[in-house]
């Protein structure tokens, strides 16, 4: 399986959250575009020293309850330039430095390719951080929605 390898320095983002998360294999899931459509089209100008040209990323992290519960919360984020003040209805997050592995997916089978690169993670016994993900939708610095290809990203453990 193709993939690469970055090493990141430490990076912020701001967005929303698909509130209450989802369900793993669940109608949930159907939530997430309106999650991006609400972002882009409602909440993108409140956000403040947006990174040039716009980086989108979604990120999935798995609740400590997560064996039992089988729910994941979801963002909606775009990388600014260091920590930014939010409005009320907007959260910020930090994607720690370090090496993330990253395999480039079709986005019009996006479940099927995320099962498939788990499998490959797992089969390889690659040592990554399972508490979350990133999806990354900046590929050819397009906007979430014109994208066909992203990358699913972990962070590599030392």
């Amino acid at each position: 399986m193709e993939y690469i390898v970055k090493d990141y320095e430490t990076r912020y983002f701001a967005g929303i959250e698909l509130i209450g998360g989802f369900k793993i294999d669940s109608p949930d899931k159907k939530k997430i575009p309106g999650l991006w459509e609400e972002l882009e089209n409602v909440y993108l100008d409140e956000i403040n020293n947006k990174k040039d040209p716009i980086s989108y990323i979604g990120l999935e992290i798995y609740r400590f309850d997560f064996m039992e519960s089988k729910t994941v919360d979801y963002y909606a984020l775009v990388e600014t330039d260091g920590l930014v003040e939010v409005e009320e209805n907007l959260v910020t997050k930090k994607l720690p430095k370090g090496k993330y592995i990253q395999f480039p997916i079709k986005r019009d089978d996006i479940s099927n390719e995320i099962k498939r690169v788990y499998r490959y993670v797992e089969n390889e016994n690659l040592n990554v951080h399972l508490g979350f993900h990133v999806e990354d939708y900046s590929v050819n610095g397009k906007s979430h929605f014109n994208n066909d290809l992203l990358y699913l990203c972990f962070k590599l453990e030392e």
